[in-house]
């Protein structure tokens, strides 16, 4: 099981997991679009490797990447990861935990 702070809100979408030094094993965090479409994310101000995760409105992974590295150069240079596929959700945790739970594009997440 996976604990997961939500963010829905516009700031709380924006800012994410930025400034984290550190995400416990089986935290998260769910971001909450207001409405399905093509999301990328990036890792600038991200200090912690994450998996990224984007999920479908029936919570059906659509896209993933795993073990993205934290961006250490200016914004403007930063990789934008996903986006590739319409999703309503994205759920982030640590670097590795896609793998320790064996989640893969095509499987549906319960909550």
């Amino acid at each position: 099981m996976i604990k997961v702070e939500t963010m829905s809100d516009r700031v709380g979408l924006l800012r994410g997991l930025m400034f984290r030094t550190s995400l416990a094993p089986d935290h998260g965090m769910l971001f909450v679009h207001p409405k399905p479409d093509q999301y990328s994310y990036w890792m600038y101000q991200t200090l912690i490797p994450l998996d990224i995760i984007w999920l479908d409105s029936n919570r059906k992974i659509v896209e993933m990447v795993e073990n993205a590295p934290p961006c250490k150069t200016q914004a403007s240079k930063c990789e934008h990861y996903g986006g590739k596929q319409i999703a309503a959700f994205v759920l982030e945790i640590g670097g590795g935990m896609a793998r320790k739970y064996g989640l893969h594009v095509g499987q549906t997440i319960q909550w």
